[in-house]
């Protein structure tokens, strides 16, 4: 890949916003691309598993779309299934994406998504890592990982996922940072025990059709534009 690593440290400005306000955030985070995209614009979470329905794949699509045409950053961590599916529908009306690695960024995990982090790169996105070159992938960087994918986001959207996948990680992070959280309803997909999960706690914004997500996703516009208000005042 062209792309040379870089370093953003904590006290430069591009350093993501987001993760400035919550506790236990890196200190300096490697990158790849246009970091600058991070803090230009709005980042919106969309995960899921790696093994989703049909209807969660073309819910992964179409959410992917949708938060590129309004402007977001799509951000998530690479992965097979719905991540993949996201950032394939965000590239595809040339959306920006942010995406976190568990490793070093001189390899790329899943290494089958070779050419989707290249498309992400060519289109203006931005690869990023906490860890130096040569860190290899161990389970617990995955965790770790998805602290700073619900960290650097205004709201993470779980599109598919069962109660005992990884994706329920950053539904968990995303709730201790006080991120707006959305799931689609568990009632329209088969594997979705961790949507029903989120449901019942009553602390996420239940989906059931793209009506309800562009809802979502300008609720967190509008918060902002009355931030920016308050801010001028």
């Amino acid at each position: 890949m062209k792309y040379n690593i870089a370093v953003c440290r904590e006290d430069d400005e591009r350093y993501p916003n987001e993760l400035r306000n919550l506790k236990g955030m890196p200190s300096l985070l490697y990158y790849k691309g246009n970091i600058e995209i991070i803090n230009q614009h709005k980042n919106i979470a969309a995960i899921g598993s790696r093994t989703l329905s049909e209807q969660g794949s073309k819910l992964a699509y179409r959410t992917g779309i949708k938060i590129a045409e309004e402007g977001f950053n799509l951000v998530n961590g690479l992965a097979l299934g719905c991540d993949t599916l996201a950032l394939k529908g965000a590239l595809s009306v040339n959306g920006k994406c942010v995406v976190f690695l568990p490793c070093g960024l001189d390899r790329i995990l899943p290494a089958s998504n070779q050419k989707l982090a290249e498309e992400i790169l060519e289109k203006g996105g931005c690869l990023l890592s906490e860890y130096p070159e040569k860190t290899a992938v161990q389970k617990y960087r995955y965790v770790e990982r998805d602290r700073l994918q619900s960290g650097i986001s205004q709201g993470v959207i779980v599109i598919e996922a069962e109660q005992n996948s990884g994706t329920m990680h950053t539904a968990d992070f995303a709730m201790r940072q006080y991120k707006r959280l959305a799931c689609y309803a568990y009632s329209l997909l088969q594997m979705s025990s961790g949507n029903q999960y989120l449901e019942n706690t009553g602390k996420s914004t239940v989906l059931h059709d793209e009506t309800g997500l562009a809802a979502f996703l300008d609720n967190i516009k509008q918060s902002q534009s009355y931030e920016q208000m308050k801010l001028q005042f």
